[in-house]
């Protein structure tokens, strides 16, 4: 069994009498629990989940290689970011970027290099906000454009998942 973080959308709930959708992980729970695994999540800007799972390596490979996930390079909330490539770092960047976070935010909060910085860190940050949905019939999508929702706590989820 092994750890892993992953970044994941949220996704609409096809034939739903009523528009609703779920986080993209759930599309793995079976495979997850038959390795013995678990997982959960907290909702983040962008549509998009932290989540952090426990399943067997082949599983979490499965996982990482879906489209829209990103798996995050490294498994402990006390994990440094230094270990990372340059371009890994810039990844990640501007991967919390286009979740909505601006570019002057980040710099505000973790200044030029992320590699100062530890996984729980760049977690809590992202884990500050998210927007409530809300559901568009004229053209028929659910968009996140609402009041500033709360969100769970990344020790939670940490926790939860050992």
């Amino acid at each position: 069994m092994a750890i892993a973080w992953f970044l994941c959308p949220y996704k609409r709930v096809a034939g739903s009498k009523h528009p609703a959708r779920y986080c993209g992980m759930d599309d793995y729970t079976a495979t997850i629990l038959a390795d013995g695994g678990t997982w959960a999540e907290t909702e983040v800007l962008g549509s998009q989940a932290i989540v952090k799972v426990r399943a067997g390596a082949a599983t979490l490979t499965t996982i990482a290689d879906a489209t829209g996930f990103v798996r995050l390079p490294v498994e402990r909330l006390d994990d440094p970011l230094s270990s990372l490539s340059s371009a890994a770092k810039t990844a990640i960047r501007n991967k919390v970027i286009s979740l909505g976070y601006t570019a002057a935010e980040l710099t505000a909060r973790f200044g030029s290099d992320l590699g100062a910085y530890t996984l729980g860190d760049l977690l809590r940050f992202v884990a500050t906000r998210r927007l409530k949905p809300r559901y568009d019939a004229v053209n028929d999508v659910i968009i996140c454009d609402g009041a500033t929702q709360p969100v769970r706590s990344i020790e939670s989820v940490d926790a939860e998942v050992t």
